[in-house]
């Protein structure tokens, strides 16, 4: 038999078989299908090590897996979503203060939402169906604290109307709308993400124009802009994107995840405040096309932010671990959950 670059053996014919069971303590890949889409790495076993949230929408069903740095510990099983059709595990963040992230479900279409508190892979509690803001074209772009009170509160974007609007949470529930803010001058503007970088633990705001390859960081207090950052080029080239904001260099304020599908590169760019303090080189992605950089987090307990590679359509994964804006080691290919049906 000869050996994919994913771990799992094929036979002469190229078809696959069952893996071997696993060892004790490592889960074996299953085999992918093609509904399921990795989302993000966020911590869900309070272990300082990011894991991996699955989706498949079709389906509305997640599913969590556990890493031991860049290599998988435990697939979690199969979770249905909320009732109904058009909703998606779009985010992940602690909610209830507990040191496990949680997952919000988003349901674009008829602009709902719902936390769910979770217990590593299990669910813990599903939490209540929200309306989102009053309006059409609201997204789930980004959740982090945004009042001190540790737990992780809802960045909403409307790239169409050019607004932010920032709701504190109370676990699964809503204790605060924000006013709606007008993003930077122009068309263009969108807020994927927010983390703090001014050192007071409140998430700040990073606005992205893709068309004029921008960025500004915006400073928050709350629900309230502080100080809007002022606006700075991205790195040279066509298809840049900033993906998210996560502490790289063990400083405590958030740097910016740039990458451009187009190039299969992506760049770690360090930040200090509203200002770029150093732009990292740009790196090629893993071999081959389709490749996309997902949110991650730190996934090998030494306080530096790790990437999340996904291939689209293959449900195939990697967590490349980093050192500041260098990459330290890729991981291997992970075959991501297979299609119940």
């Amino acid at each position: 038999m000869a050996a994919c670059s994913s771990g799992v053996d094929l036979p002469g014919d190229g078809e696959p078989v069952e893996p071997p069971a696993p060892s004790l303590g490592v889960a074996t890949p299953r085999l992918s299908g093609y509904g399921w889409e990795a989302i993000r790495l966020n911590d869900f076993n309070f272990d300082g090590m990011g894991d991996i949230l699955w989706n498949n929408k079709e389906q509305s069903l997640m599913a969590i897996w556990l890493m031991e740095g860049d290599r998988l510990l435990a697939p979690g099983p199969f979770i249905p979503g909320p009732v109904g059709d058009g909703w998606m595990a779009a985010n992940a963040g602690d909610f209830n203060f507990d040191g496990m992230s949680d997952v919000i479900w988003w349901n674009a279409e008829q602009n709902l939402v719902a936390i769910w508190l979770m217990n590593g892979s299990q669910l813990l509690a599903p939490g209540p169906i929200i309306p989102g803001p009053l309006g059409r074209g609201w997204e789930v772009h980004s959740v982090t604290d945004f009042n001190l009170d540790g737990m992780a509160d809802v960045l909403w974007n409307n790239p169409q109307q050019n607004l932010i609007t920032v709701w504190l949470m109370e676990g699964d529930h809503l204790l605060d709308p924000g006013p709606f803010i007008p993003g930077p001058p122009g068309e263009g503007w969108v807020a994927p993400t927010a983390q703090d970088v001014n050192l007071d633990s409140m998430g700040d705001v990073f606005w992205n124009n893709i068309d004029q390859n921008l960025m500004a960081v915006w400073l928050m207090e709350g629900t309230h802009v502080l100080v809007p950052g002022p606006v700075i080029p991205g790195p040279l080239g066509p298809g840049w994107r900033i993906v998210t904001s996560e502490d790289v260099n063990f400083d405590s304020m958030g740097d910016v995840l740039w990458n451009s599908p187009e190039q299969n590169l992506m760049a770690v760019w360090l930040m200090e405040g509203t200002q770029l303090l150093a732009a990292g080189p740009a790196l090629p992605g893993p071999l081959g096309s389709g490749w996309e950089v997902l949110p991650g987090t730190d996934v090998s307990f030494d306080n530096l932010g790790d990437v999340l590679w996904y291939k689209a359509g293959t449900n195939q994964a990697t967590v490349w671990l980093m050192e500041g804006t260098q990459l330290l080691a890729p991981g291997p290919v992970i075959l991501g959950p297979y299609d119940p049906d």
